[in-house]
């Protein structure tokens, strides 16, 4: 794990941004990426939509997700709505580059289907799913993706996407499993605002934390933080 300061939060975002985009110029065809939601995830994509519109190569991104609430697309919860508003409309992104997690549809049924789904876009020689980068969230709970001290048994479950419960607001989610998350080629991590400094320092100073985050990071093949106020 590599953490990498900033004094601003849109120092952080670029610096994020500059090294996907490193990686894509390093690597040929479609480029497999992964979204987060929340707070965090708005700046990212009106940066990605604003400052970088023309800089990046767009068309070769094909856009999945980490994880999703079990809502409509149109509902102000979801995920996808949040990206296709800030990102996908302003950039006018293809439909079929956005591989959405159907939020309205019963949950079990939408985890193995997007289970297929990956498998059929993703699958390497050896069958397992890799994802050229994943941008993951880190919430102040220390839990990542969809997965809370209290789910932790996905951190370990097959890779793929599993139906998880929020511990406090008992809503429903699809998230992607640990191993899934550890089979990525690249994790950014972005963590902007003091809280998430205090997050990020806590990663630092105690490699072995046993969150659902710090199981993560620490075993990770190549996990990078970007930390800005």
């Amino acid at each position: 794990m590599n953490i990498h300061s900033y004094s601003v939060a849109h120092e952080a975002i670029e610096a994020l941004t500059r090294r996907m985009a490193d990686r894509m110029l390093g690597s040929a065809g479609s480029f497999h990426v992964a979204l987060s939601g929340g707070e965090t995830a708005k700046r990212l994509f009106q940066f990605w939509s604003g400052p970088f519109a023309d800089r990046l190569d767009w068309d070769r991104i094909r856009f999945y997700w980490v994880d999703e609430r079990c809502v409509p697309p149109d509902d102000p919860q979801s995920n996808f709505g949040t990206a296709e508003r800030l990102l996908f409309s302003p950039l006018t992104v293809p439909a079929s580059h956005v591989h959405r997690i159907r939020g309205e549809q019963p949950p079990e049924t939408e985890a193995e289907r997007y289970t297929h789904l990956i498998g059929q876009e993703l699958s390497g020689p050896d069958g397992m799913p890799r994802f050229d980068c994943i941008v993951l969230g880190i919430g102040e709970d220390m839990h990542t993706a969809s997965i809370f001290s209290e789910t932790s048994f996905l951190l370990t479950a097959e890779p793929g996407y599993r139906v998880s419960i929020h511990p406090r607001s008992a809503q429903m989610r699809i998230t992607m499993t640990g191993s899934l998350i550890l089979a990525a080629r690249l994790l950014l991590v972005p963590m902007l605002g003091e809280r998430k400094i205090a997050t990020a320092r806590h990663l630092a100073e105690r490699p072995n934390d046993r969150s659902p985050a710090g199981y993560l990071l620490s075993r990770a093949e190549q996990a990078e933080l970007f930390v800005g106020a």
